[in-house]
């Protein structure tokens, strides 16, 4: 009980040896390997940074040069007709922005138009009052397309409470199809325009506009309803100080645009605001002969940002990877995603996910635009992280080195198991030698005893002598096995082959086994097809495989109804003679035939029976088989079971 204990001790310091060990590797290398993808992921992410950044400067970049080009563009150019660009020819000519249909040079363009400063409202798209339209080469179709034009735009810009309703029912009741003219008297300067004339509301609604001051109505039209505010998105901060952003700092550090003196006239910086129905308005104001108007252009907000910001976005792999969210002035105008949620409420629910994937909804970069667009700003987000170029090299290292630990601690659990079960063997068959060695020992010294003090009369004397050599066989039998299995051991085996009839060997085996076979109370059968069939073995070897076969099956067919032992042997039509040994004992079950060869290894019956025995017979018969170029297998026999050795014969 207390080896058994001793053992289940030392399996379990094994494995916990085993685990600490794998365990010891294991933990620095997931460590080296996660510093590893951390890091590649964290460079995957700085990659994403320079693109989002690039699209900003090339976005910026391009309202810039819308802006510039309104800003060049003529104070003439938003009458209908403008000035020849010959200053000696007398001729008008039309200007560009009376093109219909509208030339696509800002996306989304509803029309341009100009204020003067009592609040009329004009456009370049339809003639001055008083002119002929046939004559310009207007037909009444295109000409009433040109007015729907301009009542759309004056209609959004009185609903906005840009020009006064006054003005507009002014310019309904005029008996001319075209709108009227600024007929207000140029002051002599524009100071001493705003100190004698009062400002009008128009005037004062662009100056709050410009002063991005929110105007007092509210549109009623849906399309002016921003998706939310930034500050609802509550987007992860932190990580934006990875990298480069435009902050007011750096805005308002940057050059700005300064006013233009082109001679009696003074053209101001664009500017860009939005306005309560959604709709955007790039404007400035110019003096013309001391006279202040405001000229711009209506934008539709939607195709507006979809062709200058969601078409670049598209042409980069950051859609596929990012959501780029549109503000201005804190309020989001538009979601640009590498998904297509169905509402905004879904998509803030992304953003603010308490458990996001892996940078999933932090925030990438942060960018605001240059002036006149200084409040237009856009916000890229983190949808989805692409996989670094490395991450895959990364995953087949860890999933190797994942497998080589375990693989190395189950080799060496089951190298130490083994270790372990061979000691325990060693200590069973140290054991079982000591019994093997003792149990002749004091047989031939108690039958030697009483022969030496004469108590065994002469019948019995011949009984003894007989009993003594036959317990000096099995001690010499026994010691033979360690013998052979310390030169197995040791690959010192030496063998002797000769050639010898199958005959003769099988009688030098009867003559080793009779006596002891005759003891057991059993019958031996022997049965030869060729005896004078010669194989090239080593006597002493074969001799010796058949006797731990035969004392093998004296063994565990002790209890047997049939006692008999059978020999037989055959000659195989292959060139082989086959050597059978059967006995009609409780046979070996089907798991345990191929253990039965193995060194130190006895069946379950030998241990419950406790029969006799070392482990090492029939460990013996295979290696001293092999050795000699033949094999053995066990093969059930109803009862019992059959050793079969095969031999080459010798040509």
């Amino acid at each position: 009980m207390r080896r058994g204990s001793d053992h289940d001790r030392a399996r379990h310091r094994l494995r916990l040896g085993i685990g600490l060990f794998v365990l010891a590797l294991a933990a620095p290398s997931l460590w080296l390997v996660y510093t590893a993808y951390d890091q590649m992921k964290w460079e995957s992410f700085r990659q994403q940074q320079l693109a989002a950044e690039g699209l900003a400067e090339r976005i910026d970049q391009t309202l810039a040069a819308l802006a510039r080009a309104e800003d060049r563009r003529p104070i003439e150019d938003y009458d209908f007709l403008a000035p020849s660009a010959d200053p000696a020819s007398p001729y008008r000519r039309r200007s560009p922005l009376s093109e219909w249909p509208l030339a696509p040079t800002i996306p989304g363009l509803l029309g341009w138009f100009q204020v003067a400063a009592d609040g009329t409202l004009s456009s370049p798209l339809v003639p001055e009052a008083g002119s002929a339209p046939a004559a310009l080469g207007i037909d009444p179709a295109d000409l009433a397309q040109r007015q729907a034009r301009v009542q759309q735009i004056q209609g959004i810009l009185v609903g906005n409470r840009l020009v006064e309703r006054d003005a507009q029912a002014r310019e309904s009741e005029s008996a001319s199809p075209v709108l009227a003219p600024a007929t207000a008297p140029a002051p002599e300067s524009s100071v001493s325009m705003q100190d004698e004339a009062p400002n009008r509301l128009s005037q004062s609604a662009f100056e709050g506009l410009a002063a991005n001051e929110r105007l007092a109505s509210k549109s009623t039209t849906d399309t002016g309803q921003a998706l939310g505010r930034v500050d609802d998105l509550k987007l992860d901060l932190e990580l934006a100080e990875r990298g480069r952003r435009k902050d007011a700092a750096t805005d308002a550090s940057a050059p700005q645009p300064a006013a233009v003196n082109l001679f009696a006239s003074t053209v101001e910086p664009c500017e860009v605001g939005r306005l309560d129905s959604g709709h955007l308005l790039l404007f400035r104001t110019v003096w013309r002969g001391g006279e202040r108007l405001i000229q711009g252009a209506l934008i539709e907000q939607t195709p507006f940002l979809e062709q200058l910001i969601g078409v670049p976005l598209t042409a980069t792999a950051l859609a596929r990877t990012t959501h780029l969210i549109v503000a201005y002035r804190g309020e989001v105008l538009a979601s640009f995603r590498a998904e297509s949620p169905d509402d905004y409420a879904s998509r803030a629910t992304r953003l603010v996910s308490t458990s996001p994937p892996p940078l999933t909804g932090a925030l990438l970069y942060r960018a605001r635009m240059a002036e006149p667009f200084g409040g237009l700003e856009l916000i890229f987000s983190v949808s989805r992280l692409p996989a670094p170029a490395g991450a895959a090299v990364i995953g087949w290292m860890a999933a190797t080195l994942a497998l080589v630990l375990l693989a190395g601690g189950w080799l060496l659990y089951r190298l130490g198991m083994r270790q372990l079960d061979l000691i325990r063997q060693q200590q069973d068959f140290v054991a079982a030698v000591s019994h093997e060695l003792k149990t002749p020992l004091t047989s031939i010294r108690m039958y030697a005893e009483m022969l030496r003090a004469g108590f065994a009369s002469e019948e019995r004397k011949s009984t003894y002598y007989r009993f003594i050599h036959e317990e000096s066989e099995r001690l010499s039998r026994l010691i033979a096995n360690v013998l052979q299995l310390a030169r197995i051991g040791r690959e010192a085996l030496v063998l002797e082959p000769r050639v010898m009839p199958i005959g003769e060997l099988m009688a030098l085996v009867v003559e080793r086994v009779a006596s002891q076979i005759e003891r057991a109370g059993f019958r031996l059968e022997l049965s030869s097809d060729d005896s004078e069939a010669e194989l090239l073995v080593d006597p002493d070897a074969f001799v010796q495989i058949l006797i731990n076969l035969v004392d093998n099956a004296l063994k565990f067919a002790a209890e047997a109804e049939t006692r008999s032992i059978r020999l037989d042997c055959e000659t195989l039509s292959n060139g082989r003679v086959r050597v059978c040994v059967r006995d009609f004992g409780p046979g070996i079950p089907r798991d345990q035939r191929r253990r039965v060869f193995q060194l130190f290894q006895r069946g379950d019956m030998a241990k419950s029976q406790a029969i006799p025995g070392t482990g090492i017979g029939l460990a013996l018969v295979e290696r001293l088989t092999h050795a000699m170029g033949g094999r053995v297998e066990v093969m059930a026999a109803e009862p019992g079971a059959e050793f079969r050795l095969e031999f080459p014969l010798n040509r």
